[in-house]
């Protein structure tokens, strides 16, 4: 079993530097004088074959022939080396290795096998690895990296699976005022991933705000497991590039191709309360407002201005943002309106005019946040602001830096503040100072707003119910039948359910669809029509997806001379306009529903599709042969799904509006439609192999519903 405990690699009490250098310009040169150069005070040993000493350090001949314990080695040699070397620190007890070397999977061929020979030993050994083909990693009372120069101490961890970003944004820090408790470069993730750094992350006293650069997640349900715990403990922000293997498998269903290729991420990350990057200058927009500003208790801000253009760009950016204005009290407006110029707008937005002084702003923001003991407010209900700056004469941004830096500090330590200084050279100081004392500063009104919204989402996921106390319905269903449908498709050599064997599978998990049964000859079509009654007859083939494109649906059919002729007409056109290489084994006669007799039919699309990390994806949308073309679908994870997910999940939908009914005509039944997707949810946990899954259309009456066309695909 993997040692789980990681502090080591926080505050080792002994580093070793296996192909430390004495050459100025060779990477085991600049690792060793950062271990030294940072202000790390224990034992540090060198470890060459050609040396004595370097760096004015005993130097030895192998990890073996170290004397004392070792708790981390740093390997810098060349990857062929790197297995022999790391058996050697196994053998010595070493408990993590850190390997900068690159040459492993990130090369492909030998570098495959060289990694797994890599891993298998410091399984045996009980060993954990960082990397490899990484930066290194940088602590507080560390630096094993070769970066150019150790970043600032701070309270934001940052993580990174590509180095050079990682130096990148490390660089573009030394320029800000924040500094981090820990950089850490993921590289290959050969054994430790950013989930293992999370979680320990989410308990350490030294930092508060945990920020990851990302390009993909290989275990998906550990993040899911231990995500949402540890941003309960912290906000967690992460900047995902490139697109999932989700959206590099090709997709044969509706839902695998309308799901896009990273809606895995956006809907793992919201279930998880993490806070999404889009750009990195989100990402420390982001660290740097969770690091210094308080969540507030509500959506409730004022906006004070002294130019008329940058507050409408701030309107129109909460709007975007959904970001809600406070309404001030009747003696608040009342004392702005005696107090402020009379062409000032004294209703949120606050527009404080052009010559705005210093002392105009302090009155503003004492009194939009009721701070004057003397004054009976009223009801306060701003919690949070946006303070706007434009370099006019009269202004003086730096002393209105200085004010908003005082009731910031005195008055309102639970209720954020952000402010835009507009401009360049004139406002330039005042935005440095506000940002020395922890104010976030931008340079236009829409970056603050963008993260103000932040704050928002941290506060909504903290008042929402954690995932393991939430309720996910339960259903009895006969898997048993199901768990035999999937072996009989199995040994048929096919990965795709025929039609009648999906309705089955459905009606055993209580999804009501039409009676359906195979044909295999015009005569069996006759047979069966005659006890179905008016049918609709579908070719049957795994490699027909799409039947209406090859002429494969007949509807209609009232006689069994009908469905003779229906049977003859629609393997003909499988055969001409179908693949080639489709194999038909028949034609399915299915009853039809008499949509005459309903007094409204909205056709739907349910369906699924498995993400490779984050498991099934359900969807729920406007269904029918133009699907694919309306695209009005929305999405959700599998995971912990409850009543309340899909109710959500439905409103997100143009139809939903068609569902509750318009134009006086009656609501659908959208509680079937909310047990129909509980159920599928709970048959796409329960078989792990169900790949894609589809039902288009399901049409949902004013009572009841009938699921008529169903797909599912299996693995092998």
């Amino acid at each position: 079993m993997a040692n789980t405990d990681i502090s080591f690699f926080f505050n080792p009490e002994s580093i070793a530097v296996i192909g430390a250098s004495e050459k100025e310009g060779k990477v085991g040169n600049t690792v060793l004088n950062n271990i030294i150069n940072s202000g790390y005070d224990k034992k540090i040993y060198p470890i060459n074959p050609r040396a004595n000493e370097i760096c004015e350090l005993p130097c030895f001949k192998s990890i073996l022939d170290v004397p004392d314990n070792i708790d981390i080695a740093i390997f810098v040699i060349p990857s062929k080396f790197v297995n022999g070397a790391a058996e050697e620190c196994g053998k010595k007890g070493v408990k993590g290795l850190i390997i900068i070397s690159a040459g492993f999977k990130e090369i492909g061929g030998e570098g495959v096998d060289r990694e797994e020979k890599l891993i298998e030993i410091s399984k045996r050994y009980n060993m954990r690895v960082l990397g490899p083909n990484c930066l290194g990693f940088i602590g507080l009372t560390y630096n094993g990296s070769f970066a150019v120069e150790t970043p600032k101490k701070g309270e934001i961890a940052m993580i990174s699976q590509s180095g050079a970003m990682l130096t990148g944004m490390m660089d573009y820090s030394m320029t800000q005022t924040f500094g981090f408790s820990c950089n850490i470069s993921l590289g290959n993730k050969a054994d430790l991933g950013v989930v293992d750094f999370i979680e320990y992350l989410a308990d350490d006293n030294d930092t508060k705000v945990i920020l990851c650069y990302l390009e993909s997640i290989k275990d998906g349900d550990r993040f899911l497991e231990v995500l949402p715990e540890a941003t309960r403990k912290k906000p967690i922000v992460i900047l995902k590039s490139g697109v999932s293997e989700a959206g590099a498998r090709a997709a044969s269903s509706h839902t695998g191709a309308l799901a896009g290729a990273d809606i895995a991420y956006d809907l793992s990350f919201e279930k998880c309360g993490v806070i999404r990057a889009k750009t990195i200058e989100d990402l420390f927009d982001y660290g740097e407002i969770f690091l210094n500003q308080p969540v507030p208790k509500e959506n409730s801000f004022a906006i004070i201005t002294n130019a008329g253009g940058p507050g409408i760009v701030a309107t129109d950016a909460f709007e975007r943002e959904n970001l809600k204005f406070s309404n001030f009290s009747e003696p608040i407006l009342h004392l702005l309106r005696s107090k402020l110029p009379l062409e000032a707008a004294i209703f949120n937005p606050i527009d404080i005019v052009g010559d705005a002084s210093p002392k105009r702003y302090e009155f503003t923001m004492k009194t939009v946040f009721g701070i004057n003991a003397s004054q009976n407010f009223g009801d306060i209900t701003t919690q949070g602001a946006l303070i706007i700056v434009t370099p006019q004469a009269q202004t003086k941004p730096t002393e209105v830096a200085k004010i908003i830096h005082n009731i910031s500090s005195t008055y309102l330590n639970d209720k954020p503040i952000v402010c835009s200084f507009i401009g360049g050279k004139n406002i330039s100081e005042g935005r440095q100072y506000l940002k020395q004392n922890f104010i976030p500063c931008y340079h236009f009104p829409d970056r603050a707003a963008h993260s103000l919204k932040t704050l928002i989402k941290r506060r909504e996921y903290l008042n929402s119910t954690p995932l393991n106390k939430l309720k996910i319905p339960s259903f009895k269903v006969n898997n048993a039948r199901v768990k035999e449908i999937f072996t009989n498709v199995r040994d048929d050599d096919r990965t795709v359910l025929l039609s009648y064997e999906t309705s089955e599978v459905f009606d055993s998990y209580g999804i009501k669809s039409p009676k359906s049964r195979l044909a295999q000859t015009p005569r069996e079509a006759m047979t069966l029509q005659f006890e179905t009654g008016k049918s609709v007859m579908k070719i049957v083939s795994p490699q027909i997806i799409h039947k209406t494109d090859v002429g494969g649906i007949l509807l209609n059919i009232e006689t069994e001379i009908d469905a003779f002729e229906a049977y003859i007409q629609i393997v003909d056109n499988a055969k001409k306009y179908g693949p080639q290489n489709a194999k038909i084994y028949g034609v399915e006669v299915q009853e039809m529903i008499d949509f005459k007799s309903q007094e409204k039919v909205n056709e739907i699309i349910i369906g699924m599709s498995r993400d490779p990390s984050f498991g099934p994806i359900l969807m729920f949308g406007t269904g029918g042969i133009y699907a694919n073309f309306m695209k009005d679908v929305s999405f959700a994870l599998a995971y912990k799904y409850t009543r309340e997910d899909t109710k959500r999940q439905i409103e997100n939908t143009k139809i939903f509006s068609l569902l509750q009914g318009v134009r006086g005509e009656p609501p659908s039944d959208i509680e079937a439609i909310i047990d129909v997707m509980l159920r599928l949810s709970q048959l796409v946990i329960d078989f792990p192999e169900i790949v894609e899954l589809d039902i288009n259309p399901l049409l949902s009456f004013v009572k009841g519903y009938s699921a008529v066309d169903l797909k599912i695909t299996i693995k092998k």
